[in-house]
């Protein structure tokens, strides 16, 4: 068996006497999702498990074990619930989650096109909930974006977003100044987290004293994509690419569509400006600006 496909032979097997494995959901690098069923309830679920051959590396071993106390321990309804953990007969550490129906937020902008803007604004601030929840427990997601942030039905009610994927996420704790410092150790100098087009410039210069904002410019990004079709930097190389977040600056949103509220495209702008100072403090405060603008120009509640 390939180590770096998904474990397959789980299928049909029953883990920890506890979960029995239907199918497979998905599969990444790092690992494959499959859906279960837990045998004495029926209740269905998610279980994530590493790869055989990431599970020989502790780095990635360490980012798994990071991930689950990160969901698990702030215990939001916007973040994707992590119910039990443990480790396979073969080495593979596992995650149980909870089991999820609907659609990815860029499944849906594929699918739609141009999202309403109140429909944007109502799904980011549910993942700016969530997030302000896992940066008060001193977690940075360092990877947001369309593709982790899942709709989830709700039998009739609409869809609650859930940010997913704290595989890349960094542990920080606040320092007696105020400032925040890396709590582990799982991130060296020089190195670049995230998906290139969703990087703050902090992230994009690779420095190691990033904190919330980060995260922020990151939900600035998603919300001019969700609201123009396209996204603010774009580059035909990595290295391109980088500079543009660097040195470039993006077309203000109502150039691309024209019924984007100014006091919207204002607070857009704000959440993505260059120098983190400028930004919003927190994802509290980017929230209350997106339903004030909302509010001023006459969206309701």
């Amino acid at each position: 068996m390939d180590p770096k496909e998904p474990s397959r032979h789980l299928i049909g097997q029953t883990i920890a006497d506890t979960y029995r494995v239907l199918g497979l959901l998905g599969t990444g690098g790092m690992g494959g999702v499959f859906e279960a069923e837990h045998v004495a309830t029926g209740e269905l679920v998610a279980i994530k498990v590493l790869h055989a051959a990431q599970a020989q590396d502790e780095t990635a071993r360490k980012r798994f074990h990071q991930e689950a106390w990160a969901t698990g321990a702030i215990g939001h309804p916007n973040l994707c619930a992590v119910l039990d953990m443990g480790t396979l007969p073969d080495g593979s550490p596992y995650l149980v989650m909870e089991r999820l129906f609907g659609e990815t937020l860029s499944e849906r902008q594929r699918r739609e096109q141009e999202l309403p803007i109140q429909d944007v604004i109502a799904i980011v601030r549910q993942v700016l909930a969530g997030l302000g929840a896992a940066h008060e427990h001193g977690v940075l997601h360092r990877d947001i974006k369309p593709e982790n942030v899942f709709l989830a039905e709700q039998h009739g009610f609409p869809a609650m977003a859930k940010l997913l994927d704290f595989g890349v996420s960094k542990v920080l704790a606040s320092g007696p100044s105020g400032e925040w410092e890396e709590r582990s150790a799982l991130t060296k100098a020089g190195m670049v987290m995230g998906t290139p087009y969703y990087l703050s410039p902090e992230q994009a210069r690779a420095l190691r004293d990033l904190d919330p904002r980060a995260d922020l410019y990151a939900c600035g990004v998603m919300l001019y994509e969700l609201l123009t079709g396209e996204r603010p930097f774009v580059a035909h190389n990595y290295d391109a690419l980088l500079l543009r977040i660097l040195q470039g600056n993006p077309t203000p949103p109502s150039a691309l569509r024209p019924s984007i509220w100014p006091e919207l495209e204002a607070v857009v702008l704000k959440a993505m400006a260059r120098e983190r100072h400028e930004r919003y403090a927190s994802a509290t405060e980017l929230s209350r600006a997106l339903a004030s603008a909302r509010d001023r120009a006459g969206g309701g509640s």
